[in-house]
């Protein structure tokens, strides 16, 4: 069975609870991206192609609903997790606040411009988006943007940088999430796996 999951803040998170559900992958060596085991091959990926590999291919992973609805990727998505809690929100300069239904023509800056484009048409308020890949919070300051659209966990970021949450626009937590063709191809393994996976968030993680 083939996994992927992702680099960063996720990973021993992830790992942890494979490894507790009784999934013995080990941890790629030396920079490198893979591993293999008798009955898994383990696959370490950026945040956001996680939800590409397991569309195309890979059996399971574990990626951030944020992640996911940003991508469109068409998976299974058969469990939350305990981990990876935060939030998605607009926020501000602290000088310079309105509700989202005022920001109409403003500038907003994010990674996640499909999420935020839907987010305003839906509420129909016509505003410019800009797709920004990191340290997102400087955009305000330096003119690029009016606001921003990021993952927001303490809070303490956008205070440092002279922005307020100003409205959530969801929560997000780590899901698992599963190929359609596996799901049916390998139904005893993967059914297996999310069982015993929910039995260890059950038992308390």
């Amino acid at each position: 069975m083939k996994i992927v999951l992702p680099k960063g803040r996720l990973y021993d998170d992830c790992y942890r609870l494979l490894r507790k559900a009784g999934v013995n992958i080990t941890s790629p060596e030396n920079r490198k991206l893979t591993s293999r085991t008798d009955d898994y091959e383990l696959f370490i990926a950026k945040a956001f192609d996680v939800p590409v590999y397991v569309e195309h291919g890979v059996d399971i992973g574990i990626s951030g609903m944020d992640v996911l609805l940003e991508q469109g990727s068409d998976v299974l998505v058969p469990l939350e997790l305990p981990f990876g809690k935060c939030r998605l929100s607009l926020a501000m300069p602290e000088w310079n606040v309105k509700e989202p239904e005022e920001l109409e023509g403003y500038g907003i800056g994010t990674t996640y411009i499909n999420i935020v484009r839907k987010y305003f048409n839906e509420m129909g308020v016509d505003v410019e988006v800009f797709k920004l890949n990191g340290a997102v919070e400087l955009a305000p300051g330096i003119g690029i943007a009016d606001a921003i659209v990021d993952i927001v966990e303490s809070g303490n970021t956008l205070k440092a940088n002279g922005l307020v949450e100003v409205h959530k626009l969801m929560d997000i937590s780590a899901i698992l999430i599963v190929n359609r063709v596996s799901q049916k191809t390998k139904y005893e393994k993967v059914n297996s796996l999310v069982r015993n996976i929910r039995k260890v968030i059950k038992d308390g993680y």
